[in-house]
């Protein structure tokens, strides 16, 4: 008889241990992407386990719950289609390469936000730059390396705002286009039923922050109320398809340059104090505007190789309370509020900085 091989044995063992199903599961929602993808060919039980869609939420909430800082993409200046990810949990910052597996060369592709292990880019020709177009778009996800193009059937001008969220409703991933020409327009993708949608909202205008916040299931921006010519926090509400308001801070300062990001789950506005510093603040409790408090404040003169005038922006917070920070949108830093001290990270360089959680959310077979 011949000797078994190695998988075999494998599959014997696990079935002789008698394990659960419960706790097989308990086990392997608190793994890694990386082990889940290789643990799919272990056996048909795993495969079909790995791959249910209740499965892949569990192991993101418990992923998303993490305290610890999200991994973070960064377009680099190799090729066009040449990212590298960075895992700054990791003692050594631990980096990987990854290169887009489609073929669009010629164009020019912009990171633009992410939801759930999800990047969403924008793919466009060069020429196209400051002129309006339908333009393509890729949802991509770089741990599993599924991706999906997508092109937009309306003419957008280069200048808008992004967004992209989970509809817990319809099971949908959602990508959302705000641009504005005489009035202003809501371009929605449909990742499940691979149509567009567009909504006419006319009561705000465009800001000029590009920043987004994916907060309690929806798409933040700051953008300008008409009736009452201010700025505002706006969400997208996907059920009435029509934008709402969130209270901004008492301490809200219309002078200064206000920008949204998602710090520790909570929704947070940062501001740039001219050359001072920047300010940033959390909303503790979700649509109540008296819970809206500062967390820290960023010196602008922070160290001696970031110029007064460079611009910075809040990425994520470690599980020591230190916040990584974006340097002028090419190079990372990671300052400490409790002693008021900067590291800039020589090493790590590139354009755009996405933070986002691995994920076993796949565009292969649908989401």
């Amino acid at each position: 008889m011949e000797d078994e091989t190695p998988a075999r044995e494998n599959k014997k063992k696990i079935r002789g241990l008698n394990i659960p199903d419960e706790l097989v599961l308990a086990i392997l929602s608190r793994l890694p992407v990386k082990s889940l993808l290789r643990f799919k060919s272990i056996c048909k039980s795993w495969l079909s386990m790995i791959s249910h869609p209740q499965f892949i939420r569990t192991h993101l909430h418990r992923s998303a719950q993490s305290p610890h800082c999200p991994r973070l993409l960064l377009k680099t200046n190799r090729s066009p289609l040449s990212f590298v990810s960075i895992d700054f949990r990791t003692p050594n910052r631990e980096s990987e390469s990854l290169q887009c597996p489609w073929e669009n060369s010629d164009s020019f592709i912009q990171p633009l936000c992410s939801c759930d292990g999800l990047i969403l880019l924008s793919l466009h020709d060069g020429h196209f730059v400051g002129t309006k177009s339908g333009r393509s778009f890729v949802l991509w996800n770089p741990s599993d390396r599924s991706h999906k193009i997508i092109s937009c059937p309306y003419e957008l001008p280069f200048c808008a705002l992004y967004g992209l969220c989970y509809d817990s409703t319809a099971h949908d991933y959602k990508v959302f286009i705000v641009s504005q020409e005489s009035e202003t327009s809501v371009a929605i993708y449909s990742s499940r039923n691979n149509s567009w949608n567009l909504v006419m909202d006319n009561r705000y205008y465009l800001y000029a922050s590009e920043h987004q916040a994916i907060v309690n299931g929806a798409v933040h921006w700051v953008m300008c109320s008409r009736e009452f010519d201010s700025w505002v926090i706006v969400y997208f509400d996907l059920v009435e398809e029509k934008f709402k308001e969130v209270p901004p801070p008492s301490l809200w300062n219309e002078d200064a340059e206000m920008n949204l990001v998602v710090l520790r789950g909570f929704l947070c506005v940062y501001c740039d104090i001219g050359v001072r510093q920047i300010e940033v603040y959390a909303m503790k409790e979700y649509g109540k505007k008296e819970s809206w408090a500062r967390l820290f404040v960023i010196p602008c003169a922070i160290e001696r190789r970031v110029p007064c005038s460079t611009y910075l922006k809040p990425l994520c917070l470690t599980n020591k309370g230190q916040v990584l920070v974006s340097v002028g949108k090419r190079r990372i830093g990671i300052y400490d509020p409790k002693d008021r001290t900067f590291l800039l990270y020589d090493s790590v360089r590139g354009r755009t900085a996405i933070p986002y959680v691995e994920s076993l959310v796949s565009l292969n077979g649908g989401i």
